[in-house]
């Protein structure tokens, strides 16, 4: 079976990453108002992935993902030659800054 298109895309959003009182890793993005949670460090990191994965399939499937783009200033490296498809990969970078217990400022978003 082929590999899934890859869509690469130039823009980085930042996400405050602490480690709760109960041992589960959090991250939270508040310009998307997002927030993933983790048993581990490495899995926070590929759910962060996969939830920026899953809201940009959400937007290509609707026809939302060129304003959603152009909105938070970034852009496709490349053209999307594909048809609004489950089968289709984005690769958003993002930056993970940790946050301490008592400097968390952020919000915990459903």
């Amino acid at each position: 079976m082929p590999a899934a298109p890859l869509i690469l895309v130039d823009g980085k959003i930042q996400w405050q990453c602490l480690r709760s009182k109960g041992g589960h890793w959090l991250g939270v993005c508040d310009p998307l108002k997002l927030t993933v949670q983790a048993d581990t460090w490495a899995d926070l990191m590929e759910d962060i992935g996969h939830t920026l994965d899953a809201m940009l399939k959400d937007l290509l499937g609707s026809n939302g993902v060129d304003k959603f783009l152009r909105d938070h200033g970034w852009k496709v490296i490349g053209p999307i030659l594909v048809r609004p498809t489950k089968e289709v990969r984005f690769d958003v970078p993002f930056i993970p800054a940790m946050m301490g217990a008592h400097g968390w400022q952020g919000n915990v978003h459903q």
